[in-house]
């Protein structure tokens, strides 16, 4: 998916977070599918012995006439990791063993790190996909496409993605510093390194309406569908008779898990997903007891989604959509790929793209998405450009940050004529203001500390009214009618 190209930087882009390039202490989840029938085995014999004689001879002379000695399993890593990407794919990738254990450790939904993933382009590594919501990448408002220029100061192009990953990851408590490339701006951002969320999905009654069971569903790990029964008999049990789901921020996971989750939505012999390889041959996955165990969810239903629904969300998305269901909120991420782990003896494992999926009517969305049946975008507010926390404001500051800064205390009720990009003195009384409501040093200047507080609120504030799950409530509500 080729970046967007704008300046603008959505901060509920950064706060809200699809398959895993490599792990970067992260463990975001990943879209991963165990093949139905083994890989063959190729032999020397069946592959073009000239380019693996080639490989070979490259791999002696730098054994033996490189100038410094080599080590051997760097030496192979490299290869293996040059061929995938060779490819071109950032899904497709080889995994050293030691990223091959965070990479399973993530599916298994234990691990720590910061929630993000990367690949290299271009000689950097850039973050691949949203972080897990909730994670300290995501908490840090780090963004797909981001490109990371330095690591705790010190540049890191050409260093290759495992060297950056050694750096990055850590144990819970330490920090890393990240120097960030987004579009023509920089900025810097200091991570926290913590256990990511094991919890994979939530529940709870709606405040309004005790009828209404809410289940947000963070991602997709071997536990997730488990955990989904878990929810919904929860939410039946204090009195739900209608459902919001929610797979807004959820960056995708183990396909298995999505197809049983589905399962429960559709009658019996319904098609939930369906497949197609390179060769064109194709098959699909249907509804029925031996995913649901003959469990399903008749009551009223609906769906959120965003621009950060991806994968398996998408997959849920488009078999509800096609099964009658609404789905309310923007359109998602469009990733229509599905990969598989290949273990390779002693070196680690392949994670490569064997396929795509398709919608129910035969679609693909990769790089297009899946359109609600009902659009509710995210107010406008939220789609100002964030303020960069490494600069200091103070009266007479003319800056587009300042205009973020405006419009978030004309939002929260300050007095502010004009969200302009002047730092006026009508800002200083209203930055004033603010700092004294948060128990902040009143200064009238908008510090590190003052902005960080800022965002926290305006976040605060839009759940408090969330117009996309407003929306769902009234659907659903109008529904079980």
């Amino acid at each position: 998916m080729e970046p967007k190209q704008t300046k603008k930087i959505s901060i509920f882009q950064y706060v809200l977070t699809i398959a895993i390039v490599a792990i970067v202490a992260s463990g975001a989840t990943l879209f991963v599918y165990e093949l139905k029938d083994p890989i063959r085995k190729l032999s020397r014999e069946e592959s073009d012995g000239t380019d693996l004689e080639t490989v070979e001879l490259l791999y002696q002379l730098i054994d033996s006439q490189y100038i410094e000695k080599v080590d051997h399993k760097k030496l192979v890593n490299g290869a293996l990791q040059g061929m995938t990407d060779a490819i071109g794919d950032p899904h497709s990738t080889f995994l050293p063993e030691e990223d091959a254990k965070e990479f399973d450790d993530s599916v298994s939904g234990s691990f720590e790190g910061i929630g993000a993933t990367m690949t290299i382009e271009n000689d950097y590594p850039k973050i691949a996909e949203p972080p897990i919501e909730g994670s300290p990448a995501a908490k840090a408002k780090l963004k797909q496409d981001d490109v990371i220029i330095k690591v705790n100061g010190k540049d890191v192009k050409g260093e290759g993605l495992q060297k950056v990953v050694s750096k990055v990851r850590g144990k819970k408590g330490t920090s890393v510093k990240l120097d960030i490339l987004r579009g023509d701006e920089t900025f810097v951002v200091d991570i926290v390194r913590d256990k990511i969320p094991v919890e994979s999905v939530v529940a709870n009654i709606d405040k309004t309406d005790k009828s209404v069971g809410y289940i947000k569903i963070k991602s997709f790990n071997e536990t997730t569908s488990d955990e989904f029964n878990e929810a919904v008999t929860k939410m039946r049990k204090e009195g739900a008779t209608k459902f919001i789901f929610d797979v807004r921020g959820n960056p995708g996971g183990v396909l298995q898990n999505v197809e049983k989750m589905a399962s429960r939505f559709l009658k019996d012999g319904k098609v939930i997903v369906k497949f197609e390889d390179r060769a064109k041959s194709s098959y699909e996955e249907v509804a029925g007891k031996k995913l649901d165990n003959g469990e399903k969810i008749t009551e009223p239903s609906v769906l959120l989604m965003d621009e950060n629904s991806a994968s398996a969300s998408e997959i849920l998305a488009a078999a509800l959509k096609a099964n009658g269901y609404d789905v309310i909120g923007v359109k998602s991420f469009g990733k229509g790929t599905v990969q598989t782990l290949i273990p390779i003896e002693g070196n680690g494992k392949l994670k490569l793209t064997f396929s795509k999926w398709l919608t129910p009517e035969g679609k693909w969305i990769h790089e297009k998405g899946v359109t609600p049946t009902i659009k509710v975008d995210y107010p406008k507010y939220l789609k100002n450009r964030i303020i960069d926390q490494s600069l200091h404001y103070k009266e007479g500051v003319i800056s587009s940050n300042v205009v973020t800064l405006n419009t978030y205390l004309k939002e929260l009720g300050y007095k502010i004529d004009e969200a302009s990009d002047l730092y006026s003195e009508e800002t200083v009384e209203a930055v004033k203001s603010f700092q004294k409501d948060q128990g902040l040093k009143e200064t009238g200047e908008a510090d590190k500390e003052t902005i960080q507080t800022l965002e926290e609120a305006i976040m605060k504030h839009w759940k408090a009214n969330d117009i996309q799950y407003n929306k769902a409530l009234e659907v659903v509500q109008k529904n079980g009618k």
